[in-house]
């Protein structure tokens, strides 16, 4: 299988790419570059025959279709599985209610959360495979659920509501041709989720392969948006 897994730097996005190139995936490992890759170097250097790093920054719009022409071009437009963990969750944030927060922050969180999905969308789109089985997951989150009345974590709360309408609109557009969802991954201890968690990157990551893999079966009452389960979740 080929997969390309972009926000691999660290988080889930390295877990997946740890167990898609372990278990003998070809994985296309998309970072950002200015970030900390060591990590996914070591994965790199461990399994260099299932791994291919590719740097690129979702909000920058040639850096995402560079990036998708070089995989495109690797794997002549058959990409089996794509899967965008990339995402923020800012300091200000963490603290900020919706009257207090940073206007800048909140540009920056839609900018990769938002845009960021809309670009992998365009570009990575012809890479896939179409022929009903190529499958894009995005991973968002329940806080982007519209029924979800949490007053944490606004500008990110507001950037996965609006990239979960993204990926639904996606999937209105050409879910004849691909299998799309939106995929809250659990409450994760990562540098992110660490002050919520209730599981670690890697209890999700080996359900999002068995998703993928067929090993799991989805059960998403034909809205598109799931949890790391294949179980749906609310709007």
């Amino acid at each position: 299988m080929n997969v390309v897994i972009i926000g691999a730097n660290k988080g889930l996005g390295l877990c997946l790419v740890k167990i898609f190139a372990m278990r003998g995936h070809h994985v296309f490992a998309g970072v950002y570059g200015r970030d900390d890759l060591s990590r996914i170097e070591e994965v790199k250097e461990e399994l260099s025959q299932y791994v291919d790093v590719i740097e690129l920054d979702v909000s920058d719009e040639l850096s995402v279709k560079e990036a998708a022409m070089r995989v495109g071009f690797a794997k002549n437009n058959a990409i089996d599985c794509l899967i965008n963990c990339a995402g923020i969750l800012l300091p200000g944030d963490r603290n900020n209610t919706i009257s207090e927060m940073d206007i800048g922050e909140l540009r920056k969180t839609l900018e990769i959360n938002t845009i960021g999905t809309v670009n992998v969308i365009k570009h990575f789109l012809p890479c896939m495979r179409s022929d009903g089985q190529g499958l894009l997951l995005f991973i968002t989150s329940e806080a982007g659920s519209v029924s979800h009345n949490g007053m944490n974590f606004p500008a990110y709360s507001i950037s996965k509501a609006a990239a979960n309408k993204a990926v639904f609109v996606l999937r209105a557009t050409v879910g004849d041709k691909y299998k799309v969802y939106a995929v809250h991954p659990g409450r994760m201890n990562t540098d992110m989720g660490r002050t919520t968690a209730e599981i670690e990157p890697e209890e999700s990551a080996e359900s999002i392969y068995s998703i993928v893999t067929g090993l799991r079966k989805v059960s998403d009452n034909n809205n598109g948006f799931i949890n790391y389960k294949g179980e749906p979740m609310d709007l």
